[in-house]
């Protein structure tokens, strides 16, 4: 399902060892109010630090976000958070936004230095390749130790919902080591957007439970950029966001090792 207003692209970075697509992109064309909610272990890996600082600065209005797997960028220190703003700054010059318009989240091998010479090599190719049909890419660049892509779609009132998530190993309540991008093109307020995501959320991922592990990593964020012109009832988008995280969700445990 296209959602208006939305660009993805993935692309090989030379992150994982495997030549597997491994460093994605998410587009939105006008700037789009986001809501996001964090891993509740006391440890927080680098680009959630910089993503919050970012959602802060910026008064939660987002351009784009920046994802790479095979490394975590956690236990990486003040270095982490420098090596997480050099490849949003390559990034903000390449689509000509502010770096603090720029979401980061990485997921993989924890304690190694990321490879921001390799991913800022690849941004280039990356923003090129942005199409409104790439949500499949998407969804398998995020990938770690899952087996199968991740996507779930929803319309609302005529706005259209659709997410990708990964997971696999180390789930448990509370969303460890699983990201998850939703990207919708009804127009949503922060609070509404924010409160809708809070709820889908709690009765979708943080329900779930693989092996009991948690992680530095985890990240859901939801992006409304209102290109469809549609303002839904909130408790209608609500349940259409919950019906979203929860498929995906159930794809997480149906895939958890």
């Amino acid at each position: 399902m296209i959602i208006r207003g939305f660009k993805t692209a993935a692309v090989a970075a030379g992150i994982k060892s495997d030549g597997m697509l491994d460093l994605a992109l998410i587009c939105s064309e006008t700037p789009a109010v986001a809501a996001a909610v964090f891993t509740q272990n006391f440890f927080i890996a680098a680009p959630l630090i910089l993503t919050r600082r970012h959602l802060t600065a910026s008064g939660h209005q987002v351009r784009a976000v920046l994802v790479n797997s095979g490394n975590a960028n956690a236990a990486t220190g003040e270095a982490g958070i420098h090596a997480a703003q050099e490849c949003v700054e390559a990034l903000a010059r390449g689509l000509a936004c502010d770096p603090r318009d720029v979401l980061v989240s990485s997921t993989g091998v924890i304690g190694r230095p990321l490879p921001v010479s390799r991913i800022q090599t690849a941004i280039p190719d990356l923003i090129s390749s942005l199409s409104p049909t790439n949500i499949d890419l998407l969804a398998r660049a995020i990938m770690t130790t899952d087996t199968v892509p991740k996507i779930a779609t929803a319309e609302v009132g005529g706005a259209r919902i659709t997410g990708v998530a990964k997971g696999a190993g180390m789930i448990h309540p509370d969303m460890a080591t699983m990201l998850s991008f939703v990207m919708t093109d009804a127009a949503v307020t922060h609070p509404e957007l924010d409160a809708a995501l809070r709820y889908a959320v709690h009765h979708s991922f943080n329900c779930i439970s693989v092996d009991g592990d948690t992680s530095t990593n985890d990240m859901v964020v939801v992006l409304a950029n209102g290109a469809c012109g549609i303002h839904p009832p909130a408790g209608d988008f609500r349940e259409k966001l919950r019906e979203v995280c929860t498929e995906l969700a159930t794809a997480i445990v149906r895939d958890g090792e």
